[in-house]
């Protein structure tokens, strides 16, 4: 499966397909709870969080488009810089997608970087969004999305970190040489947030 940087011009398509993949996630619905808008409601914020992952060269989709994957590189260690989401136009989220829960998704926000910061330190990859249509699932795209960056990390000797809020996606991640270090809600009712760190492959 060829996989190659997002284009500029493909943030749009990356988006849909990360909505199609994540339309029914544990903590979309949560976050999200009204079904007809919440197609709407994810595609504003995937498209500028694929526009901003672009940029520092963290975007990536499948050569079919039938996935993708956005990650922040190591020089980012605790994520982008404020001033990376003011140039994505993520300061109009509450008109994007509404104000009905906004305190919610901060908190959801503050805790996966509270988690970030706590569970890892210095340069790794982290996975922020790894997504596949549903129409095109066990054909080899999210594995090779994610092989794409794991082979770089372990020829740098870098970790990697990504949190999932579906349990049942932490034997996928498993199977890529992650471990489990946290599965906590960040609120009573929340899905878990699962964190997982692979640890770096020296010589690999």
């Amino acid at each position: 499966m060829d996989i190659r940087p997002l284009g500029p011009q493909e943030c749009g398509d990356a988006a849909d397909v990360l909505v199609r993949a994540f339309h029914t996630f544990s903590l979309n619905q949560y976050l999200f709870p009204d079904p007809e808008q919440r197609r709407r409601q994810l595609r504003w914020l995937y498209v500028r969080a694929a526009a901003m992952h672009q940029r520092v060269g963290g975007a990536f989709i499948a050569g079919d488009g039938s996935g993708a994957a956005l990650w922040t590189p190591p020089e980012y260690p605790h994520g982008l810089p404020v001033g990376h989401y003011v140039r994505a136009g993520f300061l109009a989220a509450p008109f994007g997608v509404g104000w009905e829960l906004a305190g919610r998704r901060v908190r959801a926000l503050r805790d996966i970087e509270r988690r970030h910061r706590a569970e890892i330190s210095g340069p790794h990859w982290s996975l922020e969004v790894i997504g596949v249509d549903p129409e095109r699932q066990r054909t080899g795209s999210g594995s090779a999305l994610i092989r794409h960056i794991l082979d770089r990390a372990d020829r740098d000797g870098l970790p990697a970190y990504v949190i999932t809020h579906e349990e049942k996606n932490v034997a996928y991640y498993e199977r890529h040489g992650f471990r489990l270090v946290g599965d906590a809600p960040f609120e009573p009712g929340a899905p878990p947030t699962c964190s997982l760190i692979r640890p770096a492959r020296a010589g690999a």
